[in-house]
């Protein structure tokens, strides 16, 4: 599968990633800092547009491959990419993050996602929180640089999928895009879920951050950025995320992303297709 992106529905933004079969809104309580995960609506249940979300699915997924080989973007150099601290602890199991954060949440809650944090103004950090901020963000950065390479299984399913299926207690991510899915695994093996969100339509996640004053075009590591391979500025239009691991002198970053040619990736890339950047406060 490839990227997580817009999917349209009788010519309209569908809001969110469509579950074939399942009827109404399900919003997990705000203080998760889950998203909740769009199903059909009630207007929407006897003619889910199941087969316009797959043909959207596989639209995108040709345009991100012609943009790989039209731009053929390389695995920045070592000297970019933070490296693994050597006294990094392993991950937790899938089944050891179910049962932290917010694994066992009542997912009939009615409070929406996008007032989820209160908006972040200014003012320095204490020392104490700087540096406490800065070993997470080793911590988080080094734990995605350690999946690359993994991918899917050969049924098209992913681990961060069908990990994302029990964590939320929902169905029909196991063979869905999993760009965002990848990072919420990431936040969840750091109890960083209410700093970094999770989510699993790539829009939504960028509009959380902006909604708290967290999101602009200044990149940072340990950032989530947020792409459209069209171009565009638009949160709405966001095709893609990925995480900023290094930002360069020649105005690049260098990225951690998933389910990129299905596959945990690093890449450079340049401002073109960045709509902005995710800043995470890791130090609260």
């Amino acid at each position: 599968m490839s990227v997580l992106s817009r999917i349209s529905s009788r010519g309209s933004l569908a809001a969110g990633l469509l579950v074939a079969g399942a009827v109404g809104l399900t919003v997990l309580p705000a203080e998760a800092a889950v998203a909740d995960v769009p199903q059909f609506g009630e207007s929407q249940s006897g003619e889910a547009p199941f087969a316009d979300m797959m043909a959207r699915i596989a639209e995108i997924e040709t345009e991100m491959q012609a943009f790989e080989d039209r731009t053929a973007f390389q695995d920045p150099p070592a000297d970019l990419r933070t490296p693994d601290p050597v006294t990094a602890p392993e991950p937790p199991s899938p089944d050891q993050s179910q049962q932290t954060g917010t694994a066992g949440i009542d997912l009939s809650g009615a409070a929406g996602m996008l007032d989820l944090g209160q908006p972040q103004t200014g003012g320095d950090q204490p020392p104490a929180a700087q540096a406490s901020g800065s070993a997470l963000v080793q911590r988080v950065v080094s734990t995605a640089l350690s999946k690359v390479g993994e991918g899917e299984a050969a049924d098209g399913t992913s681990f961060y999928g069908k990990w994302y299926d029990g964590y939320t207690k929902q169905k029909g991510f196991a063979a869905a895009p999993w760009c965002d899915m990848f990072l919420a695994w990431v936040a969840v093996q750091h109890g960083a879920q209410d700093q970094m969100g999770i989510y699993a339509y790539t829009p939504w996640h960028a509009q959380w951050f902006k909604k708290q004053g967290r999101f602009d075009t200044k990149p940072r590591v340990g950032d989530l950025v947020f792409f459209d391979w069209g171009g565009s500025k638009n949160i709405s239009a966001i095709d893609h995320i990925g995480m900023v691991t290094g930002v360069n002198p020649d105005g690049t970053v260098s990225t951690v992303e998933g389910n990129v040619s299905d596959k945990v990736v690093t890449r450079k890339r340049s401002m073109n297709t960045i709509v902005g950047f995710g800043h995470p406060a890791y130090g609260n």
